[in-house]
């Protein structure tokens, strides 16, 4: 069995007791190299755009506020990289939704690439006027990052998402969920390119 599987009561009870918890060896390393690469080429081929804030029409790209470039998961037709990841995470929204009732319906998902320097302001993940989104999921695809490298997920656990906060190192490997309408949350600047798959568990809308 996989360490995840093993271990996945465990994240479910920290998520239920404390809203957000970090699960290292989401992936392998080598399931995670491929990712890079398949976002890597996917990025070259010009397949990604920057990455806007707000929602539909409202939506609109501003450089004092967010940095990254991002491209899309398709659930309908996984790269052969992306195949385990998927596979992963329908097994995490299953025991999500068997232990917390949390009534996750489907997944959205994208490469993230933040250049060097690249940043995102402190925001929360659910907007106003939906409330679809329940379960913020981050995996991190990054090889051999160092504390000193920065691009650190700044989560702040306050309500106010003002004073006591956390900063989590974007290691390659490791997944870091929390709930998308509690924690306000940051992406800090880092010395050299930061690469995630970022998105969210959602209800119906």
């Amino acid at each position: 069995m996989h360490g995840f599987e093993q271990a996945l009561p465990s994240y479910i009870d920290r998520l239920a007791e404390d809203g957000w918890v970090v699960v290292d060896d989401f992936l392998n390393p080598a399931q995670i190299r491929a990712l890079r690469e398949e976002g890597a080429r996917r990025l070259e081929a010009g397949e990604f755009h920057r990455a806007g804030v707000g929602r539909a029409q409202q939506q609109s790209v501003r450089d004092d506020i967010r940095s990254d470039a991002v491209r899309w998961l398709d659930p309908q037709q996984h790269q052969p990289a992306e195949q385990p990841y998927w596979q992963q995470i329908e097994q995490l929204q299953a025991a999500l939704n068997a232990h917390l009732f949390l009534g996750i319906r489907e997944g959205e998902f994208h490469y993230a690439h933040y250049p060097a320097g690249g940043f995102y302001q402190r925001h929360l993940d659910r907007f106003r006027d939906n409330d679809a989104r329940v379960i913020s999921c981050v995996l991190y695809l990054n090889e051999d990052w160092q504390e000193d490298d920065g691009g650190q997920l700044r989560l702040w656990l306050d309500a106010e998402g003002s004073r006591e906060y956390r900063d989590i190192v974007p290691q390659g490997g490791r997944l870091v969920l929390f709930r998308s309408e509690r924690f306000w949350h940051a992406v800090q600047p880092a010395t050299r390119p930061r690469w995630s798959v970022t998105g969210w568990l959602r209800r119906a809308s």
